[in-house]
Parts: structure tokens; C-alpha cells; sequence
């Protein structure tokens, strides 16, 4: 967009109610600059159209769009959480940066195309084959800011595979080895934000698969930082 943009609808959803007359100027940068009874000539009329705010989806796991038409389907009285969940981490283990990318930028469209607006991403698919580095963290914000959502990347903590055993199989790409590391990732992602559309929250993925003293220690952090905390309670 290159030029400041006038839109009025026949209706407006604003403090609560529909109201008419309302524009909305949009600023060559994306940005919404006002929103009123401007008196202003409109650059796009929408006629027999309602506006409303973007809507918000706050818990996101976007690579599970791969997961559609593979987890739901299982022979009758077979199907339960835990064959869901190893649907689930069938697909983890095949995740590149590729994929994750394809998987995370078509539910991000989706979201988009609904009227979501900004996504909190509760990510914890940090690693792709090789366990090394964070190598897919900043894949899912690329998938965002390529879609153009904004997004709150709830960056993940997780340790072990059940209270006090290791972790398993797929969960081996969930890992974090410690608070230093976790914090030390943060640091690096908040140095490659888009900080107009993208921010960083922290998440501890569960009380299965985080130690209650590093649960703790994270949430203080969290709270030292002015950064929202999300977890999973069941």
C-alpha cells in the first residue's frame, strides 16, 4: 500500500455496538491510524459489508495443519487420545524446515481468511532431523510475516517425556536442556523480530514435560520480563 486509504462500511462494530457513518484510515505502512465519524472522503465504499475488529486465536500449534485427514480416522472403538497423539508424533519425526513452513503458512492463511488477525504460536517443535540448534523457531516466523498475521511466538519450554523420565522418540525435537538455553534462544529471536507484527511470550508446555522447580524459575523470569506466560493445564 502506498497511499493513506479511507474505508467505510454501511456498518462498523465499534464500542460495542454497530454503528453507521464510521471510517477507518488505514496508513500507508498497514497500520489503522483512526477510527470515527471522520467526515472524510472515502477511498473504498463497502457497500451492504460490516467491518469488525480482527479476532484473536490465543493457543496455536500451526504445524498440526499437517496433521488434517491422518489423526481422526481410526478403525470403530479404536480411536482415543492416544492414537491421536501418535498420529501426532509420526508427523513431528518427518518435519523439516520445508514443511514446517508449508504446514504453518497454509494455517496461518486459513486464520486469515477467517478474520483472525494475530495468532499466539504455542511452539515447541524447535528442532528439525539432526537435534541441533533452534533450526525451526524462526521458520514459523517467517510462515507469519510471509502471510502477514501478526503473531506472538509462545516459545516453548520442555524437558522431559512424563514426570521425571526422559524424553522419547519425537519429543526428542521439543527439547530444551535447561533455563540457560531457553533464555539464551529468547535472546536470539528477539534480536530477529519484526517487532511490528512479532513478539515473544513464554509457555511451559505442561507439568508432565516441565520440572516444578524449572516451572517456577520460568514463570518468575517470565513475570521479570513483562512477558506472558502459557502453559497447558490438562
Amino acid at each position: 500500500m502506498s497511499e493513506r486509504q479511507v474505508l467505510e462500511a454501511d456498518l462498523t462494530w465499534i464500542d460495542g455496538r454497530f454503528e453507521r457513518g464510521v471510517q477507518v484510515t488505514v496508513e500507508p505502512d498497514g497500520r489503522i491510524g483512526e477510527i470515527g465519524k471522520l467526515q472524510e472522503v472515502p477511498t473504498r465504499r463497502l457497500n451492504a459489508r460490516a467491518l469488525l475488529p480482527g479476532f484473536v486465536t490465543a493457543h496455536s500449534h500451526a504445524f498440526q495443519r499437517g496433521l488434517r485427514g491422518r489423526g481422526e480416522t481410526f478403525p470403530e472403538g479404536a480411536g482415543s487420545f492416544w492414537t491421536w497423539r501418535e498420529a501426532m508424533y509420526g508427523l513431528v519425526e518427518s518435519l523439516d524446515e520445508r514443511s514446517i513452513y508449508e504446514w504453518s503458512r497454509r494455517a496461518y492463511e486459513e486464520m486469515r481468511d477467517a478474520g483472525i488477525t494475530c495468532v499466539g504460536e504455542f511452539h515447541y517443535v524447535h528442532h528439525d532431523a539432526s537435534l541441533e540448534g533452534f533450526a525451526l523457531d524462526e521458520v514459523v516466523l517467517r510462515a507469519a510475516s510471509d502471510v502477514g498475521i501478526r503473531i506472538v511466538l509462545l516459545n516453548t519450554y520442555y524437558a522431559t517425556g512424563a514426570i521425571g523420565a526422559p524424553l522419547e522418540g519425537g519429543q526428542k525435537r521439543f527439547r530444551t536442556a535447561g533455563l540457560h538455553e531457553f533464555w539464551s534462544q529468547q535472546d536470539r529471536l528477539s534480536d530477529v523480530l519484526d517487532r511490528s507484527t512479532q513478539s515473544l511470550g513464554v509457555a511451559a508446555h505442561s507439568i508432565r514435560a516441565v520440572p516444578l522447580d524449572d516451572l517456577a524459575a520460568l514463570h518468575a523470569e517470565a513475570r521479570n520480563r513483562e512477558m506472558v506466560f502459557h502453559m497447558h493445564i490438562e
